[in-house]
């Protein structure tokens, strides 16, 4: 007898990650806040993504940043580095995922390929420090530890 994979799910036994992200704190000459927005619910969030085997963090968040936004940064200049319950993840099917995540800052130079993509459909947008849109808790907790949200 066959099961479907969703029923197989249940005689496996949970399991606990530790994953490794970079985020970064994208900011313009006007000292806004880049800001990606998650296509299916629709909160706003830094750009942060998994480290891949074989690279270092450092070009986990250069990899972030073209993937999220088709920019390059000259510099990333790294922050903190963060872990802890706070930022354990449980997924639906019952594993938990523990993040470990390096904030990285740079500087966006705006020029016209930028104002493009910014103002196009792509769900990216600056935002001024004291008007920030509903971000998720991971978002919201790295710019409150770093000092950019209070």
């Amino acid at each position: 007898m066959d099961l479907p994979a969703r029923d197989i799910g249940q005689y496996i036994a949970k399991s606990a990650h530790i994953v490794v992200k970079a985020a970064i704190i994208a900011a313009n000459e006007q000292d806004e806040l880049l800001l990606i927005q998650h296509a299916e619910q629709g909160e706003w969030r830094l750009l942060i993504g998994n480290m891949r085997p074989g690279e270092t963090i450092e070009e986990a968040a250069h990899r972030e940043l073209w993937e999220e936004t088709g920019w390059k940064a000259e510099q990333m200049h790294f922050e903190a580095l963060y872990s802890g319950p706070e930022l354990r993840q449980i997924h639906a099917n019952g594993d938990e995922e523990y993040d470990v995540i390096a904030l990285f800052r740079t500087r966006i130079i705006q020029d016209h390929l930028v104002q493009t993509r910014v103002n196009s459909d792509a769900g990216l947008k600056f935002f001024d420090r004291n008007a920030l849109p509903p971000m998720n808790e991971i978002s919201k907790m790295l710019l409150t530890q770093s000092g950019l949200r209070s």
